[in-house]
């Protein structure tokens, strides 16, 4: 697995970082998971709040996008990790059917 981080406006964190990688790691369970991603972590200082994206492609289904909002860094990763596994679960579907 090949994970791309960008960090805008905020510092890169190496604790983030393996954090991140390990939530990631899930998304491996999937065999039509492309090796490579791509996030995106972002900082809002007016509203005190973190971005997280993620991009995971596909064989087959295109690029999957999630994006999650919240006060805390770590909340945000592992929300916008729950939201990828549920779309990666819906495309495990339909290759099943």
């Amino acid at each position: 697995m090949n994970v791309t981080i960008r960090w805008k406006d905020c510092s890169k964190s190496d604790a983030v970082t393996s954090h991140l990688e390990m939530k990631f790691s899930k998304f491996e369970d999937f065999i039509f998971v492309m090796p490579n991603m791509k996030a995106e972590i972002t900082y809002y200082p007016k509203n005190q709040s973190y971005t997280t994206s993620v991009n995971v492609q596909t064989k087959g289904k295109g690029i999957l996008r999630a994006e999650s909002n919240a006060q805390d860094i770590l909340t945000s990763i592992n929300t916008v990790t729950e939201k990828m596994l549920d779309q990666l679960r819906r495309v495990k579907t339909s290759y099943e059917n």
